[in-house]
């Protein structure tokens, strides 16, 4: 005769399932202690790397300030423009002064009198200021400028009857001219002289 409960086998099974849970969780919670041990670790040398770096960075920028140089960032964040600026000096060393007067002296009509010339960087060109008797005359110095293989994209910017302060003499007539210019000793497909100045 069997005396035993009808109930303990299954009482058997669930203690047995809820053993192999207990052994899962522990199992899964010291895989987890394991990877946090070691990403830990891993964080710890990634730090001290960090670490290692920003001393020698604090280094370099004691010693570089010593030797008279700014590496902050604002200094840093400056150095595009500088560059910039330095590669359109190199660009404009080949311009001549003695060159683009010697060019305008061989295009400009003797009955012009020319009372300024300055260069214009923001809209590349050179800017002609002065004065001649008539239209004429100035019409003859913008066919000269325009015919000349030294000067490109001749524009009148203004012009203006003036009489003289005498009264006795007349009027003559103001100018100003955009002219872009390119040396002789340039290639033609080079830029005008604002890229070379």
């Amino acid at each position: 005769m069997n005396l035993t409960a009808p109930a303990a086998n299954y009482l058997r099974l669930t203690q047995f399932g809820l053993h192999l849970l207990t052994v899962g969780t522990l199992t899964l919670t010291a895989s987890f202690w394991w990877l946090g041990s070691t990403m830990n670790q891993q964080i710890d040398v990634i730090e001290d790397q960090v670490n290692t770096v920003q001393t020698a960075n604090e280094q370099l920028v004691a010693q570089a300030k010593t030797a008279g140089l700014d590496l902050s960032h604002q200094a840093i964040r400056g150095i595009p423009p500088q560059v910039t600026f330095v590669k359109q000096v190199r660009e404009r060393v080949g311009f001549s002064w003695t060159q683009l007067l010697t060019d305008l002296e061989t295009a400009i009509p003797p009955d012009v009198t020319m009372n300024s010339v300055s260069l214009d960087e923001k809209n590349d060109t050179i800017l002609l200021q002065g004065s001649t008797t008539s239209l004429p005359d100035l019409n003859r110095l913008i066919h000269q400028l325009d015919k000349h293989t030294a000067f490109q994209n001749v524009m009148l910017s203004q012009h203006a009857n003036k009489n003289d302060k005498d009264g006795q003499e007349g009027s003559h007539i103001v100018f100003s001219l955009k002219v872009s210019y390119v040396p002789k000793h340039l290639a033609p497909n080079q830029h005008p002289v604002s890229k070379h100045q």
